[in-house]
């Protein structure tokens, strides 16, 4: 079927071809007989891969395109281009990297060094002898990975600029590009008849010695103390390409030199790489950025078809770990870890091959693992690789060198920040006793411009440090004795953030809260980590865990953020002053949302007390919301209708709207609790209204679920449900944490109306986003009564045993809708399953894990899987 479809690709190569084989060395085609030896031996090829390479070696000294190869190997068929990057990867194994030439942009051509006698065909182009190529390239260079549009767009700035400066982070690759772009630049006879000439620089130092690699390397002879103006005279009717590799140690020199030749030769294009621009008028500089990475937080069933060409830094990973250990394949075991190894190389292309180097040694797992020691991990193979490439420390210490002795103590300090920062938190963490935040800012832009800080493009800059700069700069931080004292500076900088985000809780929306902080999460790890250490300052971290009270939620993080909160308050003292005790307090109350009752209610008085004497007002009345709805959850109803009383007083109208919220919700638990659900509605109506009047789609979210369980608490199913599915829309593709919560309360309205399919359904979809926001026992009742009348009995008396649990260990009642879901299970279960029967499952899901009891719930296995229900599951 294969010959049959290809008989014309066959049958054209055939006719010149048939009686003898094409001979390269060692390598042999026999076009008849559809075979390749290899040292006379034949080698199995797929008929695919042998198309492939027939069709370039007819076409040999031309490059063809990669539509061209589809079309000729695939006639008629629409296929994706992965399928000749597999087979042209398959030939290169065969025949060597150097066979097959990838021509970015273009597409391939086969270069084999071996070729037939000329008579064959291969000659070069038209009009051009072979003695017209001219250069000190290489004969052929290995495949560059991952850089075919950023090789594509170097080759078109060739055209339309003399001067190009590649800059980038040591080990990025900016030499392999620069000599792939003038190796594809070599096949120009019209704008370089002269050739295409790499001057190596990493060892000049100086003007002299800068003149003299240049004339040496280009024929020309100058005086020992000749000038560039003296070079480029004789080269004034020269049209040539020259590559000027790793300038950044004589950037000045370089510099002067170009300028002249630039005005002196017109002929004469330069290419240049340097970890800083050069600085003239005439530069053109391209920005060479890492290899690109698969997105950190995408989940598995998210993850595009395996194959290591999706991304740059995995292409590179695996193609280095394959010549490392043949027998490496990347796979669905091992991705998520080699991705992982990559995003934490920054996609650095010296970084990944000395990685991939040690796999043999290591496997992925022990690579991944021992990443946190990097600089003694990442180390060259290649003992022919000049010493700075040797290994990552000593790439790094090179581009260090560089730097001025108070550059290099800002780039030191700078190691403090985890994740990207601000202009006015580099100031505020660099500047000293040494120098003000003005020259931090000269010697942020010096750093910037020589690649050892990243700018990150937004409406407002933010800067980093990859992460193996990071590192290099902590451990100068920690020999100059400074890390405490600049961390002790990060912390208050990060202090200073967050309170500002906290004052603003009130007037300014969730999403825009979160656009001033989420940035900045990892500093607060930081800074809260250092705080809470043995050299920090509790003071300090209480302020700081409070000012992010009203962060960790929209963040996602309420888990971390609870965790923090615990920490805090468990080292509050006397001395604490009384507005940092305040907030802390508050904060904790609303992250632990209902699951230590005496402690938040105790944090609650407290805090009231403690804003009560520092006379804020909108704080006490906060605070007494809050206290509010947790003494409706504990049905203490009088205390809380005081309470409420006494929020309603301090309220003033002139205070933000959204601040209403607290108080209509607290009426509305209230009356709900108190039978009186129906008088509730308008209260959820008018909340509702008020925010659609804001521009907070987060807190109009809010609202809509509050209205929700209004709505279903009074029984009012079908409204809930209708509620319910709109909040769905509205959260589309957001990553929000109450999307879990929504889906629990959409399953369990579904269930009341026994539209109990789509509920499990659903309940199976919201069970991951609820385990991560540790938020089961919220559903907890509702799902107990979906599995009950789904008649599998013994899950649904485990959870419900789980459910009692939690509520006597937590100190608060079950809400409305809850209880009514606890009261119809108990009721069902009893008609079901006989006393002893029951209390003893009741007893085993008392103890079980809440996770384990939602998993037998909901047919999930431990590995995430849906599994089928089988009848014996089932319980009549």
């Amino acid at each position: 079927m294969l010959v049959e479809k290809n008989s014309v690709l066959t049958s054209t190569i055939a006719s010149s071809t048939a009686t003898k084989g094409l001979d390269f060395g060692r390598f042999v085609i026999q076009s008849a007989a559809r075979q390749l030896l290899v040292d006379n031996q034949p080698v199995r090829l797929g008929a695919r891969a042998f198309d492939v390479l027939m069709a370039l070696v007819e076409r040999r000294d031309c490059v063809v395109s990669k539509n061209e190869l589809l079309d000729i190997v695939w006639p008629g068929l629409i296929v994706e281009e992965n399928n000749l990057q597999v087979h042209v990867s398959a030939l290169r194994k065969l025949l060597g990297s150097q066979a097959i030439v990838t021509i970015p942009g273009r597409g391939y051509s086969f270069s084999s060094p071996e070729r037939e006698p000329p008579d064959v065909g291969s000659v070069p182009p038209t009009g051009v002898t072979t003695s017209d190529y001219r250069g000190n390239l290489p004969a052929h260079l290995p495949p560059l990975i991952g850089r075919d549009a950023e090789l594509s767009a170097l080759a078109a700035l060739l055209s339309s600029h003399r001067l190009i400066t590649v800059t980038g982070a040591g080990g990025m690759g900016k030499t392999r590009l620069a000599q792939a772009a003038a190796f594809a630049a070599g096949r120009d006879f019209v704008n370089y008849p002269d050739g295409v000439w790499l001057i190596e620089l990493a060892q000049a130092r100086g003007s002299q010695l800068l003149l003299a690699s240049l004339a040496s390397t280009l024929g020309v002879a100058i005086d020992p103390d000749g000038t560039a103006a003296q070079l480029a005279v004789h080269l004034s009717d020269r049209k040539m390409l020259i590559v000027l590799d790793n300038c950044e140690h004589i950037a000045a020199d370089i510099a002067r030199a170009a300028a002249t030749l630039l005005h002196t030769a017109p002929g004469i294009r330069l290419l240049a790489t340097s970890q800083e621009s050069l600085k003239l008028p005439e530069e053109h500089v391209m920005r060479l950025g890492a290899l690109g990475l698969p997105a950190a937080e995408a989940q598995d069933e998210q993850k595009v078809e395996l194959s290591d060409q999706n991304f740059g830094a995995v292409a590179l990973f695996t193609t280095r770990a394959r010549e490392a250990a043949p027998h490496f394949v990347l796979c669905r075991d091992n991705q998520a870890a080699v991705e992982d190894i990559c995003r934490r190389l920054d996609g650095i292309p010296l970084a990944i091959e000395f990685a991939a180097a040690r796999l043999p040694l290591l496997g992925v797992a022990g690579l991944r693992r021992r990443l946190d020691d990097r600089f003694r991990l990442l180390i060259a193979s290649n003992r022919l690789a000049p010493a700075r490439q040797q290994t990552l420390l000593a790439a790094l210490e090179w581009s260090h060198a560089l730097l001025a002795s108070d550059e290099q103590i800002v780039f030191r300090r700078l190691g403090v920040f985890r994740g990207s920062f601000g202009l006015d938190a580099a100031q505020g963490v660099c500047a000293g006793e040494d120098f003000d935040e003005w020259t931090v800012l000269d010697h942020l832009a010096a750093l910037i411009d020589k690649s050892l800080v990243i700018s990150e493009s937004g409406s407002v800059p933010r800067y980093r440090l990859l992460e193996s700069a990071r590192a290099f700069a902590l451990a100068r931080l920690k020999d100059a004795n400074e890390l405490s004292a600049t961390t002790q500076r990060l912390s208050r900088s990060v202090l200073r953030q967050f309170d500002k985000a906290y004052s603003g809780r009130w007037t300014v929306s969730t999403n825009a809260l979160l656009a001033a902080t989420l940035p900045d999460v990892d500093n607060l790890r930081a800074a809260l980590s250092w705080a809470a250490g043995e050299a920090g300052d509790a003071t300090l971290l209480a302020s700081l865990v409070g000012a992010s009270g009203s962060f960790w939620k929209p963040a996602n993080l309420t888990s971390e953020g609870l965790n923090w909160f615990r920490t805090a308050t468990q080292r509050l003292t006397k001395i604490t002053p009384a507005d940092i005790e305040a907030r802390l307090l508050l904060g904790f109350a609303i992250v632990s949302h209902q699951s230590e009752a005496n402690k938040e209610l105790a944090a609650l008085h407290r805090a009231a007390e403690l804003f009560l004497g520092l006379h804020d007002r909108p704080g006490h009345y906060e605070t007494l919301c809050l206290l509010a709805q947790k003494q409706v959850w504990q049905r203490d109803l009088d205390a809380a209708e005081k309470t409420i009383t006494a929020a309603n007083a301090i309220y003033e109208m002139s205070w933000p709207p959204v601040m209403r919220e607290g108080l209509l919700i607290a009426r509305t638990y209230w009356l709900e609790v108190s039978g009186r659900s129906a008088e509730g509605e308008p209260l959820m109506v008018e909340l509702v209204a008020l925010m659609r009047s804001l521009d907070d789609d987060r807190k109009l979210d809010h609202a809509l679920m509050q209205l929700a369980e209004n709505y279903f608490i009074q029984g009012k199913a079908s409204a809930a449900i209708a509620v319910r599915r709109e909040v769905v829309q509205r959260i589309g593709a957001r990553r929000v944490n109450y999307a879990a919560s929504n889906l629990g309360n959409l399953s369990a309205a579904l269930t009341f109306n026994d539209e109990l399919d789509e509920a499990l359904q659903i309940a199976q979809t919201a069970f991951p986003l609820m385990l991560h926001e540790a938020s089961l026992h919220v559903y907890a009742d509702h799902l107990a009564l979906l599995t009950c009348k789904l008649q599998r009995y013994v899950d649904a008396a485990r959870l419900l045993g789980r459910s009692d649990a939690h509520f006597s260990a937590s100190g608060f009642e079950r809400e409305e809708s809850e209880l009514r879901a606890a009261r119809m299970t108990r009721g069902r279960l009893r008609q079901a399953l006989p006393s002893g029967e029951l209390n003893r499952l009741m007893a085993e899901g008392a103890v079980m894990t809440t996770e384990s009891a939602f998993r037998a719930a909901l047919g999930i296995d431990r590995g995430g899987a849906e599994r089928g229900i089988s009848s014996a599951e089932r319980v009549a």
